[in-house]
């Protein structure tokens, strides 16, 4: 089971959700880009010296580069596809992805709540 850092629910079709990742790094995050750049200087002080101590930046720039990758992936709803981070961008592409979403998977539980919806609502215009 995977520890999750915030429960919330999809803003299009209102599914419970568990997100792994924040969107900042964190106190242990900051800690291991200090332990893995010291050992990096340690490795590489015979041949750079204390130049090597200018990889710092760079494994930092790393972690938070993943990090970011990780937290975007994350954030795109797994039921119907909608992503917060494109609806903020540009609401015309987000839902062409909501759509394309829903073509690649037609066992979405998302189209299954629309079809019954819809059925229950002609059912009942019926009668």
């Amino acid at each position: 089971m995977k520890k999750t850092t915030r429960d919330c629910f999809c803003a299009l079709c209102r599914s419970p959700r568990k997100l792994r990742y924040s969107r900042y790094l964190t106190t242990l995050h900051y800690g291991q880009i200090m332990v893995l750049a010291l050992v990096f200087t340690a490795a590489a002080f015979p041949f750079f010296g204390w130049k090597g101590v200018g990889s710092l930046p760079l494994i930092w720039a790393l972690f938070e580069s993943i990090h970011k990758s990780l937290y975007r992936k994350d954030l795109t709803c797994p039921y119907c596809g909608f992503d917060p981070k494109w609806y903020k961008k540009d609401v015309k592409f987000a839902r062409q992805k909501v759509e394309e979403f829903l073509k690649q998977n037609p066992d979405s539980p998302v189209l299954r709540r629309v079809e019954s919806s819809s059925s229950e609502n002609s059912s009942s215009r019926s009668n």
